[in-house]
C-alpha cells in the first residue's frame, strides 16, 4: 500500500478555502505540489557479516543505497500516472515547459534518478528529458538540505532526540527483556554492536536482500516470525525518531516553581517538517494572493503550475505526521511510506493503492477537517503556523552548537540548560514562586452577529450552537476546550500550581453577560477539568448517563452586557462618545474619512447592501463576510458582488476603524486633550486596575501569609471570558497592542480563543513581587512571553510589579467607572502645550519565539546549578 496524495484544490471561486461538498466537479485546478519517495534501492548500510557483496547489487542496476532497475520502473509508472492526471487532463501542456513545471531533488543518486524516471513517465520525448536535466534543481549538500532531508545536520534535533531517549515510554520499549536479548543476538549474527539507534540498518538490509536475492537469504538465521518481530520493533522506533512521543520531558523538582516540561515530540516534528511545510505553504499562498489580486496585476504572477520534490520516506512521513496523518502508512513496511509513495498538494487529500491503480480521498482523516472530503485552506495554514520556525534552521542550529560548546567549555552545563531554544520561556529560578494567575481570553468561533439587507445567508441558516446570531459554534466550543487543556497542562501538570480537580476556593471565572462568552468559559473549564483525576461521587454524580469526568463549573457575571465596563470595552459610556467626537476632529481621522480608499469601499458596500455604511457600522459587513466565509463559503462566493478583493478591502478598512474605536490616535492629543489616554481609561482602564489591585493583594499575602484573609489566601486563578475588543484594550493600556498583528496589521483585534496570561511571582530571596505576561494568538498557538515589550520592563521576562501598577495608575478612571462614564471631558483634562504627544504611542512589533537569543550568553553567566 502506497501513500499518494494530499491535494489542495483551489478554484477561482474558492480563494480562502475549499467547498465542503465532495461531488462538486467545477473546480479549476491552478497549482499542484508533489513529493515522492524514491523507488526501490539496495541497502544503505549493510551489516558487517552480510553475505551479498556490493558487486552483486550493481548487477541489478544498483549498489549500496542506489536505485535498482525495479525502482526506476516504479518511478516510471508513477510518472505515467501523473501524466494521466495532470497532462492528459489539460492542466499541464503536452510538451514540457520549464516555466510551468519545476523539480527539486535531494543530493542523492537514488532521488536524482527517481526524478528522471518519474519525468520520463510524464514526458517521454528525449528532447523534453534533455531540457529537464538542465532545469532539475539539486539543492546543496545532502547534510545541509533541511527542506528535503529531515536528518540534515542539526545539533538542536540531536539534543532533543537524546532527551527523548530518556523518556519512560522510550525506555519501556528498548529495555524490555526480549528487546535486550534481541539486540544481543543480532550483535552476534551481524558482527556489530546493535542497539536501538542503529537497529534500523538490520531490517533494512534484510528487507532488500529478501526481495532481490531470495535464494541466498539466510532463512535459518532470520525466519519469518523473527522478520515480523524485527519490522514491528523498527516501526515503533521509527515513530519515536519522527517525534511521536506522548510523554513530555520534565526538569527540576516536582511541586516547585522551577519544575518545567517541554513537548519534545512537537519540537522534533518542527525541525523535521517545518522547513518543508514553510516552502509548500508560501508557494500556495503566493498563488492564492495572485488570484486575489486584480486581474491586471496577475500578469506579474509566476506561471508555475507544478512543483515536485524527489525525496525520501522519512521526509514524506514527516509531512504526513505534521498533518496528523501518520497512521495512514501503518500498513506499509516499517510504518514509513514505501517506495514511490507520493503526496500531491491540490488542497485535498487522496490515497493511491498501486495494486488497484485507484486514488482514495483521505482528507476526512485529517484533524480539523471534520470528516469532510474537501478541507478549508485555513487548516493547512494552521499546520504552517504550528510548525513555523521563526529563525532559519541553519542559523538556529549554528547558534545552538556554538553556545553549547561555550557552555561545555566554561561551565560544564548540562543539556537541560538549552531548553531556552525550544520555548520562548526560560526556566523559573528556585527563588521565584508562582502565587497567582490572571487569564483574559476572547470567546471562540461564533455565528454572524446580525442580519444585513440583501444578506446572502438567511437567519434560518444559523442553527449551530443553539441557533441564532452571535452564538458560540461547535467549532468555537472545540477551540476553548483545546485552550482549557493547554491551561491544564500548564498549571496542573507543568507548574503543579492548581489541584488536578476543581477547587472552588482556587478558581474564579468571570464572564460578560453574553451567551458566547459564557459558553466559551464552560467549554474552557470542560477542557481544563475533565480528566482521569476527576472523582465520581465527589466532583459529579456517579450515576448512569452522567458524562464521565464532567463537572459543571460556576461562571459568574456582574451585570448586563452594556453596563459591564470591566469586561466589556464597548459598555455604555457617554464620556467615551464625547472623546471620540473630539478625536474625530483631528487631522488623522479627517484624512482617513477623506481618503479615496475609504470613500470607494464604503460607497461600494452601501450599494451592495442597500444601507449607508460608514466607519461606525462597517464592522457589521466585515463580521458577516468573515463568518460566512467560514460557515457558508459556497453561498457567499456565488454572489455576483463577492470577490476575494472585496473581502480584503472590507477587512483592511475594518482594521483601521477598529484602531480609531480603540483610541489609538496618532498624534494622541487633539484640541489639547490626550484622547488616546482618556479613551483607553474607559476601555481597558477598569480591567487593568482590577487586575493590579488583586495582584497587589496577593503579593502582600505571599509576603505575610498570617495577615491574609482566607479568600485571597486560597484564590489562585482568575479568568475573564470576554471579547476581542476587551483583550485588545488590555494590551493597549500596557502598550503592547502591536503583538496581535505586528507592524503590517497594526490595530488588528485578537483571533478567536486568543489568550493573555499574567503570572504573579513572589521572590523568596528579596521578598518582592514580579510578574510575567504571555500571549497566545489562538488555541493552536503557543504562549509567547511578551513582558519584555512592556515599557519599563527593560526587556526582562520577569518584571517588577511596580511597573504594572504604574501603567494601571496611568489609565485609572478618576472615580468608579459608571460615574466616570457620565462625566464629559472638561478643561482639566487638557494637557500642557509642551506635552510630548509621541509618549502615548506604543506601536510594537510582534514578538518572536526567539527574542532572547542575543542575551542568552549573558544569562549563562548567572545560571545557578
Amino acid at each position: 500500500m502506497n501513500i499518494w496524495i494530499f491535494l489542495l484544490v483551489v478554484t477561482q471561486n474558492v480563494l480562502n478555502g475549499l467547498l465542503a461538498s465532495s461531488d462538486r466537479n467545477d473546480y479549476e485546478l491552478i497549482f499542484v505540489q508533489a513529493l515522492w519517495r524514491h523507488g526501490s534501492r539496495g541497502p544503505t548500510h549493510p551489516y558487517k557479516k552480510n553475505t551479498i557483496p556490493e558487486e552483486d547489487w550493481k548487477r541489478i542496476g544498483s549498489g549500496y543505497g542506489q536505485l535498482t532497475n525495479d525502482g526506476g520502473n516504479e518511478q516510471l509508472e508513477l510518472g505515467k500516472a501523473i501524466r494521466e492526471r495532470y497532462v492528459n487532463s489539460g492542466f499541464l501542456p503536452k510538451q514540457f515547459d520549464e516555466h510551468l513545471a519545476k523539480f527539486r531533488t535531494s543530493n542523492r543518486n537514488r532521488t536524482i534518478y527517481s526524478a528522471e524516471f518519474n519525468f520520463m513517465g510524464m514526458y517521454p520525448k528525449p528532447k523534453d528529458l534533455e531540457k529537464f536535466k538542465k532545469e532539475l534543481s539539486i539543492k546543496e549538500e545532502y547534510s545541509s538540505d533541511c527542506v528535503n532531508n529531515v536528518m540534515c545536520s542539526c545539533e538542536r534535533r540531536s539534543v532533543l532526540q537524546r532527551l527523548g531517549r530518556n523518556t519512560t515510554e522510550y525506555k519501556n520499549l528498548v529495555q524490555e527483556p526480549w528487546v535486550i536479548q534481541l539486540f544481543h543476538n543480532l550483535s552476534e549474527i551481524t558482527g556489530e554492536n546493535v542497539d536501538a539507534r542503529n537497529f534500523w540498518r538490520i531490517p533494512d538490509t534484510l528487507r532488500c536482500e529478501k526481495r532481490y536475492f531470495p535464494k541466498r537469504f539466510p532463512v535459518d538465521q532470520f525466519p519469518d516470525d523473527l522478520m515480523v518481530k524485527l519490522e514491528d520493533l523498527n516501526t515503533k522506533i521509527n515513530r519515536f525518531t519522527s517525534g511521536l512521543y506522548t510523554e513530555k520531558v520534565s526538569f527540576g523538582k516536582p511541586n516547585t516553581p522551577n519544575y518545567k516540561s517541554i513537548d519534545i515530540g512537537k519540537e522534533i516534528a518542527k525541525i523535521r517538517s517545518g522547513p518543508l511545510i514553510s516552502h509548500i505553504y508560501k508557494r500556495l499562498k503566493t498563488k492564492l494572493n495572485c488570484l486575489k489580486s486584480k486581474r491586471a496585476a496577475r500578469s506579474t504572477c509566476s506561471p508555475l503550475k507544478y512543483h515536485a520534490y524527489s525525496s525520501h520516506d522519512m521526509t514524506l512521513y514527516a509531512l504526513l505526521t505534521a498533518m496528523g496523518l501518520q497512521d495512514v502508512t501503518a500498513s506499509d513496511v516499517c510504518g514509513w511510506p514505501s517506495y514511490a509513495s507520493s503526496l500531491f498538494i491540490e488542497l485535498s487529500i487522496f490515497y493511491r493503492n498501486p495494486s488497484v491503480k485507484k486514488f482514495e480521498n483521505i482528507t476526512p482523516k485529517m484533524p480539523f477537517c471534520h470528516g469532510k472530503s474537501h478541507c478549508q485552506f485555513e487548516v493547512f495554514e494552521r499546520i504552517y503556523n504550528d510548525f513555523l520556525i521563526d529563525i532559519p534552521i541553519h542559523e538556529l542550529a549554528q547558534m545552538y552548537t556554538k553556545i553549547r560548546q561555550l557552555c561545555i567549555i566554561f561551565f560544564y552545563i548540562p543539556t537541560t540548560l538549552f531548553l531556552g531554544f525550544l520555548n520562548a520561556e526560560t526556566e523559573v529560578s528556585d527563588d521565584l514562586q508562582l502565587v497567582f494567575v490572571h487569564t483574559v481570553w476572547r470567546h471562540g468561533d461564533r455565528s454572524q452577529d446580525g442580519h444585513l439587507k440583501n444578506d446572502p445567508v438567511d437567519a434560518s441558516e444559523w442553527i449551530k450552537g443553539g441557533g441564532g446570531y452571535g452564538q458560540l459554534s461547535p467549532e468555537g466550543m472545540a477551540q476553548h476546550f483545546h485552550l482549557g487543556k493547554k491551561l491544564r497542562d500548564r498549571y496542573m501538570n507543568k507548574f503543579k500550581f492548581l489541584h488536578p480537580f476543581y477547587d472552588s476556593q482556587q478558581i474564579y471565572v468571570r464572564s460578560t453577560d453574553s451567551n458566547r462568552t459564557i459558553n466559551s468559559a464552560l467549554s474552557n473549564m470542560l477542557g481544563m477539568f475533565t480528566s482521569n483525576d476527576s472523582r465520581p461521587g465527589i466532583d459529579y454524580p456517579d450515576i448512569e448517563g452522567w458524562p464521565r469526568g464532567f463537572m459543571p463549573l460556576p461562571i459568574h457575571t456582574a451585570t448586563s452586557y452594556l453596563e459591564d465596563c470591566m469586561a466589556n470595552a464597548f459598555c455604555n459610556c457617554r464620556r467615551r462618545e464625547s472623546l471620540l467626537e473630539i478625536a474625530h476632529k483631528g487631522e488623522q481621522f479627517q484624512n482617513f474619512l477623506n481618503s479615496e480608499k475609504y470613500i470607494n469601499v464604503t460607497t461600494h458596500i452601501s450599494e451592495v447592501f442597500n444601507t449607508t455604511f460608514t466607519w461606525e457600522n462597517l464592522w457589521k459587513v466585515h463580521d458577516a463576510v468573515s463568518t460566512q466565509l467560514v460557515h457558508f463559503p459556497e453561498i457567499l462566493e456565488n454572489q455576483s458582488w463577492y470577490s476575494p478583493q472585496f473581502s480584503e478591502d472590507v477587512k483592511e478598512m475594518n482594521r483601521l476603524t477598529n484602531t480609531f474605536i480603540s483610541g489609538l490616535y496618532d498624534p494622541a492629543v487633539v484640541q489639547g486633550i490626550n484622547v488616546r489616554r482618556e479613551i483607553l481609561k474607559t476601555r481597558g482602564g477598569p480591567l487593568v486596575n482590577e487586575i493590579a489591585t488583586r495582584m497587589r493583594t496577593k503579593a502582600r499575602c505571599a509576603k505575610n501569609p498570617t495577615k491574609c484573609d482566607n479568600y485571597h489566601q486560597n484564590l489562585k486563578y482568575y479568568a475573564y471570558s470576554t471579547h476581542d475588543h476587551t483583550v485588545f484594550a488590555l494590551l493597549a493600556v500596557l502598550g503592547i497592542e502591536g503583538i496581535v498583528g505586528g507592524k503590517e496589521k497594526y490595530g488588528q483585534w485578537p483571533d478567536y480563543a486568543a489568550d493573555i496570561l499574567i503570572e504573579l511571582f513572589h521572590n523568596s530571596t528579596s521578598g518582592q513581587p514580579c510578574f510575567r505576561m504571555l500571549y497566545a494568538d489562538n488555541d493552536n498557538s503557543e504562549f509567547d512571553v511578551v513582558t519584555p515589550n512592556i515599557k519599563g520592563c527593560n526587556s526582562k521576562e520577569f518584571c517588577d510589579l511596580k511597573v504594572f501598577d504604574h501603567l494601571a495608575k496611568e489609565y485609572r478612571p478618576d472615580r468608579p467607572i459608571n460615574e466616570f462614564c457620565e462625566i464629559p471631558p472638561v478643561p482639566e483634562n487638557q494637557v500642557p502645550a509642551h506635552y510630548e504627544q509621541q509618549a502615548a504611542q506604543s506601536t510594537q512589533s510582534a514578538i518572536t519565539n526567539y527574542w532572547y537569543l542575543p542575551t542568552i550568553l549573558v544569562s549563562l553567566f548567572s545560571f545557578h546549578f
